[in-house]
C-alpha cells in the first residue's frame, strides 16, 4: 500500500529485530556425516527445482531489462542474489535442460520499470514459498525459504520511487 506512513511502533520494532533476522543468514546448517553420501534430490523435488530456477531466469530478465534504465546501481544487489540462488539451485540439477531468459520489456520510465520488478519480485516469492512448502527433501526446503527471505528483504529495500522523477508506481 504505497503511500501509507510507518508508525512508529513498527519503525522501531522494524529496527529491532533487523539484526537477528540478518544474524540468522549466518547459522551454518547442521554438520553432515562424512561416511554418508549425498543423495541426489527426489524426482518431485527436481520438477520443483526446475520450476524455481524457470521463475528465477524470468526474473533476471525483468531485472537485466529495468537495469537498461537509471536502476542499475539499486537492482544490482537483488540480480546477485538471485544469480547466487540460481547456480546453486542448478547444481541441484545438473542434468536437466533449463531454458535461457528470454527477453523481456519493462516501460522506459524509471519508476514504471520499478514497478515492473517489484510485480516481478513478488511473483517470485509467491513461487519460492510454494516449492519450500511442496519440497520433499528439508534441505532444499531451507535453500528454498532462505531463497524467498532474501527476495522479500530485497524487495522490502527496493525504494518506493526513483528520486528525481516525483511520481510513484
Amino acid at each position: 500500500m504505497p503511500g501509507r506512513p510507518l508508525s512508529r511502533r513498527t519503525a522501531v520494532g522494524s529496527a529491532l529485530a533487523a539484526p537477528l533476522v540478518l544474524a540468522a543468514c549466518d547459522i551454518d546448517p547442521p554438520a553432515r556425516d562424512d561416511a554418508s553420501p549425498a543423495s541426489p534430490p527426489p524426482p518431485e523435488d527436481a520438477e520443483l527445482v526446475t520450476s524455481v530456477v524457470v521463475e528465477l531466469v524470468r526474473a533476471e530478465g525483468v531485472l537485466a531489462a529495468a537495469a537498461a534504465t537509471e536502476l542499475t546501481a539499486r537492482l544490482a544487489p537483488l540480480a546477485a542474489a538471485h544469480a547466487a540462488h540460481r547456480e546453486l539451485l542448478v547444481g541441484a540439477v545438473a542434468d536437466t535442460e533449463l531454458p535461457d531468459a528470454s527477453p523481456v520489456r519493462v516501460p522506459d520510465a524509471p519508476d514504471r520499470a520499478l514497478a515492473a520488478v517489484r510485480r516481478s519480485e513478488q511473483r517470485l516469492l509467491r513461487q519460492l514459498r510454494e516449492a519450500c512448502v511442496g519440497a520433499a527433501s528439508g534441505d532444499l526446503a531451507r535453500v528454498l525459504a532462505s531463497a524467498a527471505a532474501s527476495t522479500a528483504q530485497h524487495s522490502a529495500a527496493l525504494p518506493a520511487t526513483v528520486l528525481g522523477t516525483g511520481t510513484t508506481p
